[in-house]
């Protein structure tokens, strides 16, 4: 089932605080200028969808989006400024969970159900998205992955013409949005002003420390 990654930002924290291990966020990039070549340094400000400010809590979940696109985009030279604003910055960003390969679970020849078995019965849910039958013949699926997706859209303020477009995308095990999201924003941005219309794969860092751009 696709989640907006807005309502996934809305109950998550926006610190570096659920990772305390080092991982290396791996995203694929493409992205794309318009006539008029983009620059940097240079102002902007942000530009929301009507879908992005349809009610409270739209608007706050975007506004949380918006805060680790702001730092992504000052690494690249991109100060957010309400006067005197060069760009529009319209940010978007989801997240799908995959399903994975199904699994079968060893024959036991008895394994009855208790209620301090892990596994509950066939037919009443798992844990972390298992099910094993009472007599072992269990099936199941293996946890799902996320599937993250961030685009980024800068248009001059002007005249509304696009100078620049990235989409990054990154899948793996992890669910923590507020600490992924932004490594996948980084890597969006990571060739700006430059483009990369044939893609290429972008390697960040996230650890304690904060976030390091990787060869």
């Amino acid at each position: 089932m696709r989640v907006l990654l807005l309502c996934w930002l809305a109950g998550l924290t926006l610190g570096l605080s659920a990772c305390a291990s080092t991982r290396v966020v791996d995203s694929e990039v493409r992205s794309f200028s318009g006539s008029v070549a983009a620059t940097t340094p240079a102002s902007y400000r942000f530009d929301r969808l009507p879908s992005q400010t349809g009610d409270d809590r739209a608007q706050a979940a975007q506004e949380r989006l918006e805060a680790l696109a702001d730092a992504a985009l000052a690494d690249v030279g991109l100060t957010q400024s309400d006067s005197n604003t060069r760009y529009l910055a319209q940010i978007s960003a989801t997240v799908e969970q995959i399903a994975r390969t199904p699994v079968r679970r060893p024959f036991m020849p008895f394994a009855p159900f208790s209620p301090f078995s892990p596994f509950p019965p066939m037919g009443m849910g798992g844990v972390g998205g298992f099910h094993q039958a009472p007599l072992g013949f269990g099936t199941g699926m293996e946890p799902p992955w996320s599937r993250y997706l961030v685009h980024i859209v800068l248009r001059d303020a002007s005249t509304g013409q696009v100078v620049f477009e990235s989409a990054a995308q990154h899948t793996g095990p992890w669910a923590d949005a507020a600490n992924i999201v932004p490594a996948v924003l980084r890597a969006a941005l990571r060739d700006y002003p430059n483009t990369a219309p044939q893609g290429s794969t972008v390697r960040v860092e996230v650890g304690p420390q904060g976030l390091t751009d990787l060869p």
